[in-house]
This record gives C-alpha cells, structure tokens and sequence, in this order.
C-alpha cells in the first residue's frame, strides 16, 4: 500500500530537498496507510530513488534496524563524507 501512495516527487534522491523532510513524509504514508512500526524498515525502499537507492543496496541497509537505516542516510549524505565527496567533483 505504502508503494501506491508515492509520488516520484516525494522520493528521497540524496541530492534534492533535506532527508528529514522526505522522512516525514515516509511518517505520515506510512501512518495513511496504517503500516505498523515494525514494518518500516521494509517499506523505507520505497521512499528512495537514484543515488539513495544506490547507496540502500550497496550497503545492504536491508539488514538493518530502521533507526539504523535512518541515521545512516544522515550521516552519509549530510555529514562530513557527504561534504568531502562534494569537494571532489
């Protein structure tokens, strides 16, 4: 259900909007569509696209826990690492 309810525009790319933005985003489908908490984790795929996504399965986040997931995208795209990456292009 959580995969119908999103728009292209609402996903997380690692290079548009801020991740805590397109999060509450994932909240509120995930509480539209009455997903439990325990399935977050699962559905968190849903609300990525290009080089998140790449990075979701590169890193094999499917295997961790969703606060895991969710601070590992803050780290990565908006910590120190996401800034040096920036430098070198």
């Amino acid at each position: 259900m959580v995969v119908k309810m999103y728009t292209d525009n609402q996903k997380y790319s690692g290079v548009n909007k801020s991740f805590n933005y397109k999060l509450r985003i994932f909240y509120n489908i995930c509480k539209r569509s009455r997903l439990p908490l325990a399935g977050y984790a699962k559905a968190f795929l849903t609300m990525l696209k290009g080089l998140a996504q790449d990075n979701y399965y590169n890193y094999k986040l499917s295997r961790r826990l969703f606060s895991n997931i969710c601070t590992y995208f803050r780290n990565f795209f908006k910590g120190p690492s996401y800034y040096h990456k920036n430098l070198n292009i």
